[in-house]
């Protein structure tokens, strides 16, 4: 008799740190909205770009890519890279990084049989000489060089305009664009404002870390006043338990209904934390179960914090400085994770001014939210949780006293 082994577990739907597939993407409905709306504006002549702002696994990326996805179902040239391996960047750099993602990606269109060789040809001959002597293009001949960016992407719309309906560039971990007081936003921003006199239809999408108010708090910041910013949140209760049934249907399994709000309590529907803690739930199956439920996530509350998300918390406290780390401290013992500027500035023996500038990095890397004038909160509980058990372990830690100099004579 003939022994069927039992059938393989389908891969882990869920994969943290990794862009959802566009087809599996759930929520942002209004975000996605906005973003449609603005692309039509663009491809009607009236240029209309936007930002995508948030924190550390928030979605950016995933939400980029399914942008990426609506701008192609509208025939646009749509073209996504990332900043996150550029060290130093300059408005020559960007400039040459724009012109050849172009050519780049039309060559792509070439290959899918999207668009004609004579287009691919045309575009190769694009370059830009700018002002410091650099010439930006694909082709080694001096054919049509541009004085400038915007000249150069004009050049380019002549020749898509039969194909295309607009130029899109989606550009992920763009937060190197803030650097020196915000210049090459600003540099976009000029580029933008002059292919708007000439109605060539081409929108830009940052994405990232990015700063979305002024000094004071104003929202008034460079980035604003072109690139309105979408600020993604974590999921709703709604969202989560959409996400879910998604990727574990697609795998063929499900999930008891009542254990959603456990899920939600301990996620708060932070994407990366969801995934992470969806992720090792399923491992926890067993061969023949199809279904998830409140045994397989009793098994990946154990370590779930102390091992599975050390490595994205590590960035947040691990990487502080020693006054940041103390005032995390400080709010990780606190209900919520929540503290007041006035109890910091008591327990720590510190004015406000000098407390401020901390507390302004942690805000601005995602760490900690501002609840309220003079309130802030950790971005995540979990992350109090992870803190709390650093400190512990800390404290644990036998002290090895100091090697006694042994005289041998």
């Amino acid at each position: 008799m003939e022994i069927t082994p039992a059938a393989a577990k389908p891969p882990n739907p869920f994969n943290p740190g990794s862009p959802v597939d566009p087809n599996d993407f759930v929520g942002r409905v209004q975000e996605l909205e906005n973003f449609r709306q603005k692309l039509r504006q663009t491809i009607n002549g009236s240029l209309a770009s936007m930002a995508v702002a948030g924190g550390y696994g928030i979605g950016k990326t995933s939400f980029l890519h399914k942008c990426k996805t609506i701008a192609e179902e509208q025939n646009a040239l749509t073209i996504y890279f990332s900043l996150n391996e550029i060290d130093y960047l300059t408005r020559d750099r960007l400039a040459r990084t724009l012109i050849r993602r172009t050519e780049e990606k039309v060559r792509e269109e070439w290959i899918l049989r999207r668009i004609g060789h004579e287009v691919l040809k045309a575009l190769s001959h694009v370059r830009i000489s700018t002002q410091s002597g650099i010439e930006i293009g694909i082709s080694q001949d001096s054919e049509a060089a541009y004085p400038n960016l915007q000249s150069a992407l004009a050049a380019a719309w002549e020749i898509l305009k039969g194909s295309k309906t607009a130029i899109v560039f989606l550009i992920d971990e763009a937060r190197l664009l803030e650097r020196n007081r915000a210049e090459l936003i600003l540099y976009l921003r000029a580029v933008l404002e002059q292919l708007q006199l000439i109605h060539i239809p081409v929108m830009i999408v940052p994405a990232g870390k990015l700063t979305i108010s002024g000094p004071t708090g104003s929202g008034f910041s460079p980035l604003v006043r072109t690139f309105h910013p979408v600020i993604l949140t974590n999921f709703n209760r709604e969202e989560t338990c959409a996400f879910i049934n998604k990727k574990l249907s697609g795998a063929g399994f499900s999930i008891k209904q009542d254990i959603f709000d456990k899920i939600y309590e301990v996620t708060e529907g932070h994407p990366y934390v969801l995934s992470a803690y969806m992720a090792y739930a399923y491992d926890k199956l067993q061969a023949g179960e199809n279904q998830l439920n409140e045994l397989h996530f009793k098994a990946a509350d154990v370590d779930f914090v102390t091992r599975i998300l050390s490595p994205f918390f590590s960035r947040f406290y691990d990487q502080s400085s020693k006054m940041s780390k103390k005032i995390l401290e400080i709010m990780s013992a606190n209900a919520k994770g929540e503290s007041s500027l006035s109890h910091l500035t008591q327990t720590l023996k510190k004015d406000n001014n000098e407390l401020s500038p901390y507390l302004a990095k942690l805000v601005q890397d995602g760490v900690i939210f501002r609840i309220d004038r003079g309130k802030y909160g950790l971005f995540h509980h979990l992350l109090g949780k992870y803190v709390q058990e650093h400190v512990k372990e800390s404290r644990e830690m036998p002290k090895i006293a100091p090697e006694q100099n042994q005289n041998t004579s």
